[in-house]
C-alpha cells in the first residue's frame, strides 16, 4: 500500500493526500513515476542553481532574503520611537504575503502596520484620515518599480508627508538594478530594501517584501526561514518519488479534466488570509496555456453554511484543500449551563448538555473531520495541510511547501510556472493609455496645474523645498 501521508523532514508541517482518489491518469505512487519525477526536479534543480528562480535558495540565502538589512532597517525605525504606524503600499505578491503572515501571527510591537493595496479613492481618503503623516512610515513596494496602482499611491503619499520628511519617512523595497522607484528612492536618500531579481512577486514571501513588515510588526523572521529551510531540507533529502508534494501536484494535474477547481479552506480564522494569498500563487502561476486551475478561497467553519452543499452535492469539478492546526495558546472551554445560572431546577436542554464541557478548538477539529467524512463518502476529492501550530516556524513552512507544491506541479505540467504573460500584457494597455492621455494633458497643460502628479514632476525639476 503506497504512503498518502508525510511530515515534511523535521518542520512542524504533514500534508495527508489520502483523500484524494487514485486517478487512472495518475502516475503518482506507480514506477513510472521515478524517472518521469526526477526528470522534471532536475529541471526546476537547473533553475534554481542558474540564479533564474530565487524563492528556493531564498531560506538560506543572505544575499536573496535581505534579513540582516531588513533586521537592520527595523530596528532603526522602531528604536526612534517617531512612529505609531507603518503604510505599506503594494499590489499582488508585494501585499499578500505580509498581510496574511501578519493576519496569522499576533503582533508584538507599538507600530501598527497597515497594507493600502487597491487604487480607489474613496478608500485611499478614508484611510488616511486617521493617519498622522508625522508618525507614520510609507513603505513603496514593487519590484518593477513602475507597478501604476502602487506608484499613484507612492506619488499621493509622498505629497502627504512633505518633502521634509521623505527621508526618514518613506521606505522603498524594489528591484536593486531594473527600477524607476530605486532611481528615485536613490535620488532622493530614501532607505532601500532590495527584491533579488531572480524572486516572483508571488514567490517574495521569503524577502524583505514579508521580512521587514513582519519584523516591525515584532515577529521572529529567523523563525519564519527556518520552517521554510525545513521544508527544503526534506525536498532535498527526500527522493523525488516518494515526495508528498510531488506526488499531490501530479494527482491534482491528473484530475484537471474533471476537476479543475480547487477550494482552499483553513480551519482556522488567523488563516483565512493565507487562502487569498494561495488563489494568486496557484491561479497566476499555474492559469496559461489553455491549462490551470480555478482557486476559491473559503474558510472552516464558517462556509460550511455557504459551499458544502456545493461541495457534496453540486458538480463534481471541485478538490477541496484543508488547513488544519492541532495545538493553540487557548482553546476557550464552553462552560456549563448550571454554572452560570446558580441553582436551577429546570433540566438543560440537550443541545447545551452536548456542547458543555468541549473547546471552541476541539468543535472546530470535529467539524473538520465531519466535513471531510461527508466529502468522502460522497468521492469528493481533498487534501489536508496539519500544521502543529501558528507560529512564525509554522507559517514559514507552509509558504514554502505550498511554492515548491506549485512549482512542480507546473513544471510537471509543461509550463513555466515563474512568469505572467497574462498580467504584463495588461500592463502594457495600462501604460499605452497612461501614456496616451498623458500626451494629451501635456498639451492642454497650464502652469497651475495642482494635480499631485504634475506638482510632484515639477517640484522635482526645481530647488528642493517642501511642497505646500
Amino acid at each position: 500500500m503506497s504512503v498518502t501521508a508525510a511530515r515534511l523532514g523535521s518542520s512542524p508541517l504533514m500534508l495527508d493526500w489520502s483523500g484524494i482518489l487514485r486517478n487512472p491518469k495518475s502516475i503518482s505512487g506507480t514506477p513510472a513515476s521515478k524517472s518521469a519525477f526526477e526528470e522534471i526536479w532536475k529541471k526546476l534543480q537547473a533553475r534554481f542553481a542558474a540564479k533564474e528562480v530565487g524563492f528556493y535558495d531564498a531560506p538560506i540565502t543572505p544575499e536573496i532574503n535581505q534579513l540582516a538589512e531588513c533586521q537592520t532597517l527595523s530596528q532603526k525605525i522602531l528604536n526612534s520611537g517617531s512612529f505609531t504606524d507603518a503604510l505599506f503600499l503594494g499590489i499582488g505578491g508585494s501585499s499578500l504575503g505580509p498581510i496574511s503572515l501578519l493576519s496569522a501571527l499576533s503582533s508584538k510591537n507599538q507600530i501598527k502596520v497597515q497594507f493600502i493595496e487597491n487604487p480607489d479613492p474613496t478608500d485611499w481618503k478614508s484611510r488616511l484620515t486617521g493617519l498622522n503623516p508625522q508618525t507614520t512610515l510609507v513603505v513603496c513596494v514593487t519590484k518593477s518599480g513602475t507597478t501604476f496602482e502602487t506608484m499613484a499611491q507612492f506619488l499621493l503619499a509622498l505629497e502627504w508627508l512633505g518633502f521634509d520628511r521623505w527621508k526618514t519617512h518613506a521606505v522603498a523595497i524594489t528591484d536593486p538594478l531594473k527600477s524607476d522607484l530605486k532611481k528615485f528612492a536613490t535620488e532622493h536618500e530614501i532607505p532601500t530594501l532590495h527584491i533579488d531579481p531572480s524572486m516572483g512577486g508571488r514567490f517574495s514571501i521569503f524577502t524583505p517584501v514579508g521580512l521587514f513588515p513582519a519584523l516591525l510588526a515584532g515577529l521572529d523572521a529567523e523563525s519564519f526561514l527556518k520552517g521554510a529551510s525545513q521544508v527544503r531540507d526534506y525536498v532535498e533529502k527526500t527522493s523525488a518519488e516518494k515526495n508528498a508534494l510531488f506526488q499531490t501536484g501530479a494527482d491534482l494535474v491528473a484530475h484537471f479534466d474533471k476537476r479543475p477547481i480547487h477550494v482552499c479552506m483553513p480551519y482556522t480564522t488567523q488563516l483565512k488570509s493565507f487562502s487569498s494569498w494561495f488563489v494568486q500563487l496557484w491561479g497566476e502561476s499555474l492559469g496559461k496555456d489553455l491549462k490551470g486551475f480555478t482557486p476559491i478561497a473559503a474558510l472552516g467553519a464558517t462556509d460550511q453554511h455557504s459551499i458544502l452543499q456545493l461541495l457534496r452535492d453540486g458538480p463534481d469539478d471541485k478538490v477541496t484543500f484543508f488547513i488544519t492546526v492541532d495545538k493553540v495558546a487557548d482553546e476557550v472551554k464552553i462552560p456549563h449551563l448550571n454554572r452560570l445560572r446558580g441553582k436551577f431546577n429546570s433540566p438543560t436542554p440537550q443541545a447545551f448538555q452536548i456542547l458543555q464541557g468541549h473547546t471552541l478548538h476541539e468543535l472546530l477539529r470535529l467539524e473538520y473531520r465531519a466535513i471531510s467524512l461527508v466529502l468522502t463518502k460522497r468521492n469528493r476529492p481533498q487534501f489536508t495541510w496539519n500544521l502543529e501550530d501558528i507560529s512564525e516556524r509554522s507559517m514559514g513552512a507552509l509558504y514554502f511547501a505550498s511554492s515548491v507544491m506549485t512549482a512542480f506541479t507546473r513544471t510537471f505540467w509543461g509550463v513555466n510556472p515563474f512568469d505572467q504573460p497574462g498580467v504584463e500584457e495588461g500592463k502594457i494597455y495600462i501604460r499605452d493609455a497612461l501614456s496616451h492621455e498623458a500626451q494629451e494633458q501635456n498639451k492642454r497643460a497650464t502652469d497651475d496645474d495642482n494635480s499631485p502628479v504634475s506638482r510632484l514632476r515639477t517640484y522635482a525639476n526645481r530647488e528642493r523645498e517642501p511642497l505646500e
